[in-house]
């Protein structure tokens, strides 16, 4: 027993020293930072524009794809029967189609109906009473259940193909496709030119990263000399790391909170339009989590990576 308390103790006193290590190198690190405001504001604003501008373009994208979820509604397919049809056969397949999970409404249009429709909207009243009988089909007017994309339009247009019934199938899905291109291409594009940036700003926080190192040539010289491990060598500056990259994501939330405010008004302006409720564009918590995340992650990179690159050239010299 009396054994075993001194365990106890070294552990608990090796586990205190490594956690005042650490909050030394992190107090001393932040001094380093604040200390330079010129440069340190420099480069978190460098970071943060950076992360804002595909940040911004990110929920910009998302808003526009949230107002052409409505932009006419999922596209109507037309089901065309055989001209054979009666109209018994004809409600039996409304009723059938309506119930289908992916359907919202199936109506039935009656064929002397649209005889009459055709008859007074074309204007060859003439020409139609002198037809022997009504050339028109049943028509059946299917609306997909909302928030349908095109894959789940063109299942559904096959589903009907596979009636008896069903003479012809017409879907209009080619302007929801041209349009989901289009958004498609939009965020690649955000992608690339997000990705772009940010390895531009990694490499303007490992450059200061840099001069701070080389500054401290000396330091951590002797730092080796006395024993000192490489991690204890590298520990202060992966804390300025991650305090440039913390810096910079605090930095890029604010641009991003007064870029959305700069475009709130024109966006619920288009909201309106579509009858959607008005909305401020903004990052909800998990973007601003993840945001704060990956710039104190790209910090903390980019000063590993330098350190590393420095103490290799160390060791070879």
């Amino acid at each position: 027993m009396s054994r075993a308390e001194p365990g106890v103790s070294d552990n608990w006193g090796q586990w205190s020293a490594w956690r005042a290590q650490h909050r030394v190198a992190m107090i001393s690190s932040w001094r380093r930072v604040v200390a330079r405001p010129g440069s340190t504001w420099l480069t978190w604003l460098v970071l943060a524009i950076s992360l804002a501008l595909p940040s911004s373009m990110l929920l910009t994208l998302d808003s526009v794809r949230q107002v052409t979820q409505g932009l006419g509604g999922a596209p109507q397919v037309s089901v065309l029967l055989h001209i054979e049809a009666d109209s018994s056969a004809a409600l039996a397949l409304q009723r059938r189609v309506d119930a289908w999970p992916g359907v919202a409404e199936a109506a039935l249009v009656d064929r002397e109906q649209a005889l009459a429709e055709f008859t007074e909207n074309s204007g060859f009243k003439d020409l139609v009473d002198t037809l022997a009988y009504n050339p028109l089909p049943y028509t059946l007017l299917v609306k997909p259940a909302e928030g349908s994309d095109v894959t789940m339009v063109r299942q559904l247009s096959v589903q009907l193909e596979a009636e008896a019934l069903a003479a012809r199938v017409i879907v209009d899905a080619q302007w929801m496709e041209r349009l989901e291109q289009l958004l498609r291409l939009g965020l690649r594009w955000i992608e690339g030119l997000g990705g772009a940036m940010i390895l531009g700003a990694v490499l303007v926080v490992a450059n200061t990263l840099r001069l701070s190192i080389d500054a401290c040539r000396e330091e951590i010289i002797v730092v080796r000399l006395i024993g000192g491990s490489d991690a204890f060598a590298r520990r202060p500056f992966l804390y300025a790391g991650l305090w440039y990259g913390l810096g910079g994501g605090v930095v890029a939330a604010v641009l991003v909170w007064g870029f959305g405010l700069w475009l709130s008004g024109p966006l619920n302006a288009l909201l309106l339009l579509y009858d959607r409720p008005a909305q401020l564009l903004w990052l909800n918590p998990q973007y601003l989590v993840a945001l704060l995340f990956g710039a104190a992650t790209m910090g903390w990179l980019a000063s590993w990576w330098v350190t590393k690159r420095f103490l290799s050239r160390l060791d070879s010299a």
